[in-house]
């Protein structure tokens, strides 16, 4: 075992960030002749539009479903696909389902069948991830360090390059710090406020040692996930959401409340990291899929108001007053956050290296302008998600 303990890494992470031996490297293959890979979170928000993205290359996909058999995989992964209403625009004759576990060992597949799987795949996408902000970061190691230990291994049985999707969270959240670019320094882990952005530090050290070690890779670290621009689907637990859709149902909104994020859209993102993925060029570089710009409170007040809800500013203490009182309101559950959320600096991103290798390859990343925002609300209008704001 190695150990990747760095210079003020308490021991409560230093006992984590160590990958194991039997993870070693292997020479890449060319992006250009891989037919077949391997998709994680294909249930998830993030790896649906993946899954679209890579169906639309031509490629066949094998994807990672919790599920009894085959058949059920497949229904939960036309559900999602459905939800996301990109079910009609995949063809699901290129779609494998495996059915495992992330978390298990061998994926939970039976020896068989990963080995031919391993026979199969030149590239692995890894975006299964469990994305709860109140689950604290020893409840998220089987989920997310043993997870990518687990997928590294099956890159090594495949000799297949495996595509880490991280996030930008990774980075101590100072302002002060500047621009964060994609060759910066991320942590330590202690300044960081979510258990799933320390196990997101801590799973993109293992990787990168696997990178030292000579295994081909690709890290990916996007902005908060925001919804498809041209069909406007989102996902409905995502926090800034959740904010704006609690504060529609209490008709109040905070004033100068401390909410500033870095959202970019899901076709972006995808279509980025599959860009990237697809050319060599790309081998052991880390690529950041975020806005130029950050949403803060003032601006998503405008657009909540520019689609039609009428909110009335008040103070945030009567802001969490009004949603304290309602146990049914979207922000009930994650009050206790917002005290912590009120203390902590707010980091910028760079991808002007990631802009750069884009150029040229037709991927740009839209913005959530007011046209973009309404369909984000029509999308959960349709889906029953928020009022309509014109009844």
């Amino acid at each position: 075992m190695t150990s990747l303990t760095q210079s003020g890494v308490t021991d409560e992470f230093a006992q984590d960030i160590v990958l194991a031996d039997d993870i070693t490297g292997f020479a890449a293959k060319d992006p250009s002749t891989i037919s077949e890979v391997f998709l994680t979170g294909a249930t998830g928000f993030l790896g649906a539009f993946l899954l679209k993205e890579l169906l639309a290359r031509g490629l066949t996909v094998h994807c990672l479903v919790r599920a009894a058999d085959a058949d059920a995989g497949l229904e939960r992964l036309k559900a999602t696909l459905g939800t996301y209403e990109v079910l009609d625009e995949v063809d699901l004759a290129r779609v494998r389902v495996v059915t495992g576990d992330v978390t298990r060992p061998r994926l939970g597949v039976p020896e068989k069948e990963y080995a031919e799987l391993a026979g199969r795949i030149g590239a692995i996408y890894h975006s299964a991830a469990k994305v709860n902000f109140l689950t604290l970061y020893k409840w998220l190691r089987k989920s997310t360090i043993d997870a990518t230990h687990e997928i590294l291994r099956l890159a090594c049985a495949a000799e297949a390059t495996l595509h880490h999707v991280s996030t930008i969270g990774v980075f101590e959240p100072r302002a002060a710090l500047g621009p964060r670019t994609e060759t910066d320094v991320t942590g330590p882990p202690e300044t960081l406020a979510l258990g799933y952005t320390k196990s997101k530090w801590v799973a993109e050290q293992l990787v990168r040692e696997a990178g030292r070690r000579g295994v081909p890779l690709t890290v990916h670290r996007p902005g908060q996930v925001w919804g498809d621009t041209r069909s406007g689907a989102c996902q409905p637990n995502d926090f800034v959401w959740r904010f704006i859709k609690g504060s529609v149902q209490a008709g109040v909104y905070p004033r100068k409340f401390g909410l500033d994020m870095n959202m970019v859209p899901v076709d972006y993102v995808s279509s980025a990291m599959v860009a990237v993925s697809r050319d060599p060029r790309s081998l052991g570089r880390t690529f950041h899929e975020v806005s130029t710009g950050s949403l803060d409170s003032g601006a998503i007040l405008e657009l909540v108001r520019g689609v039609g809800y009428e909110l009335k500013e008040v103070s945030i203490l009567r802001w969490m007053k009004a949603v304290s009182a309602d146990v049914n309101n979207s922000m009930f559950p994650l009050m206790r956050m917002l005290v912590d959320l009120e203390k902590f600096e707010v980091a910028e991103f760079s991808d002007a290296a990631t802009r750069e290798f884009l150029s040229g390859s037709g991927v740009t990343c839209p913005d959530i302008d007011e046209k973009v925002f309404a369909s984000y609300v029509a999308y959960f209008v349709r889906h029953g998600v928020l009022p309509d704001p014109m009844a």
